[in-house]
């Protein structure tokens, strides 16, 4: 979906990676401040880019870690689901493992920061100014929930790949793809089925989000059984493992 940087916008460069920002977000924030402007506006927003500004951090880490084993990553886009780095580690499993294993790193370094943080800021500060131990609170809370989620043993998530990583050490890439992707893409459809009568029966704009998410996994799940399955089809008719 975002293999080029078609409908981007050039953010910075830092570490030889460059950052964009698809069009997308932009639209999303802006129907956000359509249905909240009130006097919270301020707090939502300053929460809306730090949950990006910890996606980014995260991004690096599999950037970085992928240049760290002498693989290429140049570029992070942005976009309403989260972000993307494209990376491309050297073709062996223990450097995709690490290359992808590195994302949720950064967010488990976070966890005693962030905590550290709204304790900090509890002791120092007691009852005043509310508001800044709040958004203090929500932040440590983003990004636990971030760790949590791309941990999930769901391809195409970071646990996911992590597992399909751990697998391709035992019965090589082909089949850890291939099993991966159909455990992901069967989530998905569970995932989304689920949320899409959730968001229809009581009108749920969470579940909504989660159905968006759904379709992405499942067809990004879907993109991988095909490889699979060509890379099946290539060692079945060569009789050369790749």
């Amino acid at each position: 979906m975002l293999a080029d940087n078609a409908g981007t916008f050039r953010l910075f460069r830092v570490f030889g990676v460059t950052v964009y920002l698809h069009w997308s977000w932009l639209a999303v924030a802006y129907i956000q401040y359509l249905f909240l402007r009130d006097a919270h506006l301020l707090e939502h927003f300053a929460l809306y880019g730090s949950l990006f500004g910890i996606v980014l951090l995260h991004e690096f880490g599999h950037a970085l870690a992928c240049r760290s084993v002498g693989g290429r990553a140049e570029k992070i886009i942005l976009w309403p689901l989260g972000g993307i780095a494209f990376v491309q580690p050297p073709r062996r499993p223990g450097a995709v493992l690490w290359s992808i294993a590195a994302g949720p790193l950064v967010n488990l370094v976070l966890v005693p920061v962030t905590v550290g943080l709204v304790v900090g800021a509890a002791v120092m500060l007691g009852d005043a100014l509310p508001a800044l131990q709040d958004y203090l609170y929500w932040l440590t809370a983003i990004n636990a929930i971030l760790l949590a989620f791309n941990m999930l043993p769901i391809y195409p998530l970071d646990g996911g790949q992590i597992v399909q990583a751990l697998l391709w050490f035992f019965v090589g890439y082909t089949r850890s793809l291939l099993w991966s992707a159909w455990f992901g893409l069967i989530c998905a459809v569970l995932l989304g089925v689920s949320m899409l009568w959730i968001a229809v029966s009581q009108a749920s704009e969470q579940a909504a989000w989660l159905v968006v998410m759904a379709l992405f996994v499942g067809w990004q799940s879907w993109r991988g059984i095909v490889i699979a399955r060509t890379l099946a089809q290539y060692e079945q008719q060569w009789g050369q493992s790749v």
